[in-house]
C-alpha cells in the first residue's frame, strides 16, 4: 500500500507527505489505510455487494493522511467508493509514468541517466551521513538532515536507478549484475530501516561498485 501511494496522501488536492521528521530525525509515518467500501455494513460506504470478506483487500483499501481519512468518512456521500477509486488509481498511473524507465541502446546512455541519482545520493551521505564530518560535530542537526534526505531523495533515487538497471541488464557485464544485484539487497533494507522504524543491522551496506557501472 505504501509504495502504491509513493508515501503521499492519495486526495489529488491534499497530497501530504506521509513520512516525515521529527525533531529527534526519526521517521515518523502519519498516513493511515483506509476502506474504500467500509469494513462493515454500517460503515461509510458500507452498502455494497462486496463480501465483507473481501474488504481487506488491497483493492478495497486506499491511503490517505488523517485529516482526509476523517473528511471522506464523514461525508461518504460525496466521497463515493468510486471517488476513492478514480483518486487510487490516478496516483499509482503517476507514480507508473514518474517510474518508467526506457530500454536502452548503449551503455553511455545508461551512465548519462544513472551518474546525477548515484551524484546526489553521494553527496546527501557525505554531508549528513552516519561517516561525516557533520554526524561527528553536530550529531542530532546532522541525523535528522539524514532521515529526511534519505525518505525524500535517497529511497526514490535508489528506486529509480534499481529500475533502469532491471530494465537494462542485457548491457551489464556478469560482474555489474553482481554488483546489481548487491545493490537491490541494500535499497530493500535501506529502504526497510529508514521507513518501518524497526532498524536491522544487517542490512548490506552500498555496493561502491556501483558509482563506476557502465564506465
Amino acid at each position: 500500500m505504501w509504495a502504491s501511494s509513493a508515501g503521499h496522501c492519495c486526495n489529488p488536492s491534499c497530497h501530504t507527505e506521509l513520512f516525515q521528521t521529527s525533531k529527534d530525525g526519526s521517521i515518523k509515518c502519519i498516513g493511515e489505510i483506509a476502506h474504500i467500501i467500509g469494513r462493515k455494513e454500517k460503515g461509510p460506504r458500507g452498502k455494497s455487494k462486496l463480501p465483507l470478506a473481501q474488504r481487506d483487500d488491497f483493492n478495497n483499501l486506499i491511503v490517505l493522511c488523517p485529516s482526509c481519512h476523517t473528511m471522506v468518512d464523514n461525508n461518504p456521500d460525496t466521497y463515493t467508493d468510486e471517488l476513492l477509486r478514480n483518486w487510487k488509481k490516478e496516483q499509482e498511473e503517476s507514480i507508473s509514468r514518474i517510474m518508467s524507465v526506457p530500454i536502452f541502446q548503449n551503455r553511455e546512455e545508461i551512465r548519462n541517466v544513472l551518474t546525477p541519482l548515484l551524484e546526489e545520493n553521494k553527496a546527501i551521505y557525505e554531508l549528513y551521513g552516519p561517516d561525516s564530518e557533520n554526524a561527528t560535530k553536530r550529531q542530532m542537526d546532522a541525523e535528522s538532515m539524514w532521515n529526511r534526505l534519505s525518505v525524500q531523495k535517497i529511497i526514490p533515487n535508489n528506486r529509480k536507478i534499481e529500475s533502469i538497471l532491471r530494465n537494462n541488464q542485457h548491457l551489464m557485464t556478469d560482474k555489474e549484475r553482481t554488483v546489481f544485484n548487491q545493490f537491490k539487497l541494500h535499497r530493500e533494507g535501506f529502504e526497510y530501516n529508514k521507513i518501518s522504524g524497526d532498524v536491522n543491522p544487517a542490512v548490506p551496506m552500498f555496493p561502491r561498485e556501483l558509482n563506476s557501472i557502465f564506465l
